[in-house]
């Protein structure tokens, strides 16, 4: 029964998923740990982002990224191994039909090639879709982490820019008695809140981009998913019993 042997081990693709290496640092929001430490709870900064936003960025930015992200990604390999253990049980049944079709003949013999053989091209078919799963996957956490990797640039920015603002209020505010130092303090203060509102929108447009690749991916992904229950729907069935007329 040489013949028969399997030539691949399906079972071998089953492991758990590695860290992507996007993610190697940790959850994608550990991003924003650097700019969080530098936001001082000073009355100042607060008043600063009352002058200027009315929110706190950073909390805005972080609510934008809330979920497992790494996880996620982790489900992009988890999808790929799912795939190649289907393309090894494919490739023993093709191996198989193969030694089957040389040893066997006869109208059961053709019924039995022609349904291994329709078996093994539906796993090769879940094969591709896990593979376009897997692809999916990948694209919607790279889009995710590289977002927030610029978006941390231009918070990073932005959290400098309320530092400044504040600095330039209060002094504003202590110099108030001058008249001049007032108009010194809260002019700059102004300018700097002009381009810390320009920022903000440029991160939102980062955002707004990241947001339409992941709504484009989510369509893909059920596409995918009607896909791959079609495939397991519709798996060949064996045509009936084979009853030898030689036996009683």
């Amino acid at each position: 029964m040489s013949g028969f042997a399997d030539i691949s081990e399906p079972t071998s693709h089953l492991t758990a998923p590695q860290k992507p290496e996007e993610f190697s640092q940790g959850f994608l929001l550990d991003v924003f740990n650097d700019a969080s430490d530098l936001v001082s709870p000073s009355y100042w900064i607060m008043e600063a982002y009352n002058a200027v936003f009315g929110f706190n960025p950073l909390e805005e930015v972080i609510q934008w990224f809330a979920g497992d992200w790494e996880s996620f990604a982790e489900c992009a390999s988890v999808w790929q191994n799912i795939g190649k253990a289907c393309e090894g049980v494919a490739a023993n049944l093709k191996s198989g039909n193969s030694s089957l079709d040389s040893t066997w003949d006869g109208n059961a013999a053709d019924a039995a090639y022609i349904y291994f053989d329709e078996l093994a091209k539906k796993l090769t078919g879940c094969r591709e879709t896990f593979d376009s799963l897997q692809a999916t996957y990948e694209r919607l956490a790279h889009a995710a982490y590289s977002t927030a990797e610029a978006i941390k640039g231009v918070l990073s920015g932005i959290i400098d820019g309320l530092i400044i603002v504040g600095i330039e209020m209060a002094a504003g505010t202590a110099l108030s008695w001058t008249g001049v130092g007032a108009v010194v303090g809260y002019g700059l203060a102004a300018l700097e809140i002009t381009r810390l509102l320009k920022m903000w929108g440029d991160a939102t447009k980062m955002f707004a981009q990241a947001q339409t690749i992941v709504n484009g991916g989510i369509g893909v992904l059920e596409s995918l998913g009607a896909e791959i229950y079609g495939h397991f729907q519709n798996f060949p069935s064996v045509g009936g019993n084979y009853d030898n007329p030689a036996v009683a």
